[in-house]
């Protein structure tokens, strides 16, 4: 009863997770912005969270993992501009499918920092996936314009700088998931604030109630509470079903992006994507023999 009630979390957490660049499309605020407001927001929910559950922070091993915990709040930071970049200048099915690469880098970087072994299969789902971007980022179309391979661009060095978070969560010790993510959504907040105030004309943000609403929900109900759910569920379920019911973000993603704000969906679009999800799903999902 536990594991079913675990599964149905998730899925409802990835359905979620799928409408975060639908969100964004109605924040008319810049990504660096948008990021400050969705860590601080986060950070203030969990906290909420651990006094509800009346949880003590472990302040110990915090400071045992604090460089490597502070360094994945960095690259947090670069992620998620990349991110929120990356809808801005191309679709949402494109930026997230290019996004959803990330499985591919972090075989990369896992071969080289942990010298896993990278076999024959693990190298064709790399190629298959590549393979996949090319045709979901569009420059093979006539047409294709620099906006658009910005974006692209953006989504594929989001994707780096997220499999860098997770080759550097994964040296973490003794601390908890629900710990660590405060610690890095708050030097995510810290970082990016000085940014804001360097790089941002403050005075000349277009600020309206719609973005705040959906700020507030990015913040809150996207990153807070669904980071809360998300890691405990993890707990209580294997790797592959985790993986299996993941795939529910980009297919949501694509389908809000087609159907709700009516961005283009090609045949080469649909082939692109079965690529890169299904060689990260024989990557992730299967063994290698």
């Amino acid at each position: 009863m536990e594991r079913n009630k675990a599964r149905i979390q998730l899925l409802i957490i990835c359905l979620l997770f799928g409408t975060i660049g639908t969100f964004t499309r109605f924040i008319d605020m810049p990504s660096s912005v948008i990021c400050f407001g969705r860590a601080f927001l986060a950070v203030i929910t969990i906290i909420i969270v651990l006094m509800m559950k009346k949880q003590k922070v472990d302040w110990q091993a915090i400071r045992s993992n604090f460089i490597l915990i502070a360094a994945t709040g960095v690259c947090m930071c670069v992620n998620w501009v990349c991110q929120f970049e990356a809808f801005k200048y191309t679709t949402i099915a494109t930026a997230t499918l290019c996004y959803y690469i990330q499985p591919m880098f972090f075989i990369i970087m896992a071969t080289i920092v942990y010298r896993e072994k990278l076999s024959l299969k693990k190298i064709i789902c790399i190629l298959t996936a590549f393979t996949g971007m090319v045709l979901v980022s569009g420059v093979l179309k006539v047409g294709f314009n620099l906006s658009e391979l910005k974006g692209v661009i953006y989504a594929v060095v989001g994707a780096f700088f997220y499999a860098v978070i997770l080759v550097l969560t994964k040296s973490f010790k003794d601390v908890s998931t629900l710990d660590s993510t405060l610690v890095q959504l708050t030097i995510t907040t810290v970082v990016m604030l000085p940014y804001i105030m360097l790089t941002e004309d403050l005075g000349s943000l277009h600020i309206t109630a719609q973005g705040i609403i959906c700020l507030m929900i990015l913040g809150i109900v996207h990153t807070g509470i669904a980071y809360s759910i998300y890691f405990r569920t993890v707990q209580n379920l294997d790797a592959q079903t985790v993986g299996i019911i993941s795939y529910v973000d980009p297919v949501v993603a694509v389908m809000l992006s087609a159907f709700l704000l009516k961005e283009p969906l090609t045949l080469v679009i649909i082939i692109g994507a079965v690529l890169i999800l299904g060689a990260t799903a024989v990557s992730e999902l299967t063994g290698d023999k």
